[in-house]
């Protein structure tokens, strides 16, 4: 055998000791994070869970363990997931972002995102699932709020073109805002092995005094600072005044045990205010004693820019909505001005061609005329009558596509005349009047009927 020496040999102590710390570090992350951190078995049933699930849920991780995630769920919703995830366990493959409605011990709704990967054992046997659920109820009623605002600004102003498009634009930025909000705090972990570095909030330690001992790549990048420019300096040195008297105050609620989430603002390397929740959990030797703490730090600079942003938003949407309510009543105004001198100049026509036109035509009635001709002058005191009724109109709108020669052909049937009258009338073939009469019957769709055309024609002239 070659390259053999003892040296190389790693000593089971050093290296018990190495793992067991490691253990260490990743149990304390997992109790500091806000993530549900568990693990089920192949029977889909938790064999783990962190205290997170406490907070998000309302039961300690013992009544967690031995139960299947769908025993947290409404029945519908239960039965929705169990589908999706049969597929997902099937498969054996990673999954994330799997939004599911839970029940909090309290009966209330909360909505989680859930990401996991598979588990394999030495012989490569599937073990289970290992993942990470978060708690995303509020910016799933952040979400739906904003959807329901859209939607009644919508319904109130959707009168004119303009108004809608202005709304959506603003709307859609609005939502645009949300998910991108949502895709920076949105992240889940597949190794516990690179948890803390692959975190995407700030995770740091601090001792007794105060000072920062470790601190992973987020927070570093939030700060602006590289790592050894943050490690070993007091956190407060990164506050502005009255910060570092909040977090003095927080400082002596840990060293009580108390370990209650707070807002706090960092000042970074830039200058620039970056505000923060921070999670804390304290640290305590084998005598009780104040060791420091860990915490969890998530920035929401975005966040509150987007609920400043949307507050502005809304009122100028308010100030808009105002004035096209402004805009609707003139115009309508307006409308009914139109409607009115249409009414009046339909009365004046009417009034003429009763006054100026009719009584010329009773006169030439009286002289000695033709046959021919007293037939086009009744048929021109006919036509006269129809401009002053509906069935003219009704007949050239009605969807049916008549000719002009068959307009004037269906009215003189209308009003009794034969196909004989209709062709001197028209200066027409007897045959091509009958022909006209079979294609009006054919789009008025009368051909396998026995109805009139004479009858159906008339009643179009009858008001509705």
């Amino acid at each position: 055998m070659q390259g053999n020496d003892i040296n190389d040999i790693p000593d089971p102590k050093r290296a018990t000791a190495a793992l067991h710390q490691e253990e260490q570090r990743y149990r304390t992350l997992m109790e500091v994070t806000s993530d549900w951190i568990w693990e089920v078995g192949p029977d889909g049933r938790y064999t783990f869970s962190n205290r997170a699930v406490a907070d998000i849920l309302g039961y300690p991780p013992e009544e967690v363990l031995g139960r299947t995630p769908f025993d947290f769920m409404p029945p519908a919703e239960a039965a929705k997931i169990t589908r999706v995830f049969g597929a997902i366990a099937a498969a054996r493959r990673p999954f994330s972002g799997l939004e599911n409605i839970n029940l909090h011990k309290s009966g209330r709704k909360v909505v989680l995102e859930t990401g996991g990967v598979p588990v394999f054992d030495e012989k490569g046997e599937f073990r289970g699932f290992r993942g990470i659920d978060r708690d995303v109820t509020a910016h799933k009623k952040l979400e739906e709020e904003l959807i329901k605002a859209r939607n009644g600004l919508e319904k109130n102003v959707k009168k004119t073109a303009l108004e809608i498009e202005t709304r959506q634009n603003i709307l859609q930025q609005e939502i645009n805002i949300r998910k991108q909000i949502q895709a920076e705090l949105a992240h889940s972990e597949h190794q516990f092995q690179s948890l803390v570095e692959t975190l995407n909030e700030g995770f740091g330690i601090v001792d007794a005094e105060g000072r920062l001992t470790y601190v992973n790549a987020k927070l570093a990048d939030m700060l602006g600072y590289a790592r050894k420019e943050i490690v070993g300096k007091k956190i407060s040195y990164f506050m502005d005044e009255r910060n570092r008297s909040l977090h003095k105050k927080q400082m002596g609620m840990r060293q009580k045990g108390i370990e209650t989430p707070y807002e706090i603002q960092f000042i970074t390397k830039a200058g620039s205010a970056l505000t923060t929740i921070v999670s804390p959990r304290a640290r305590f030797d084998a005598n009780g004693r104040f060791q420091g703490s860990f915490a969890v730090t998530t920035d929401i600079s975005a966040l509150k820019s987007a609920e400043k942003n949307l507050r502005r938003r809304e009122q100028q949407l308010r100030e808009k909505t105002k004035r096209l309510q402004e805009m609707n009543t003139a115009l309508e105004v307006l409308l009914r001005k139109r409607e009115q001198d249409k009414t009046i100049i339909q009365k004046r026509i009417l009034i003429n061609l009763r006054r100026l036109v009719v009584p010329y035509l009773d006169s030439l009635s009286d002289t000695r005329l033709s046959e021919r001709q007293q037939f086009l002058v009744d048929l021109l005191k006919s036509n006269l009558s129809e401009v002053m009724s509906p069935f003219s109109e009704r007949l050239s709108s009605a969807p049916i596509d008549l000719t002009k020669t068959e307009l004037e052909i269906a009215n003189l049937v209308r009003l009794g005349k034969s196909t004989t009258q209709i062709a001197a009338a028209l200066n027409i073939s007897y045959k091509t009047a009958e022909t006209h009469r079979w294609r009006i019957r054919k789009k008025l769709g009368l051909t396998h009927k026995k109805a009139n055309l004479m009858s159906y024609l008339s009643r179009l002239q009858d008001p509705v």
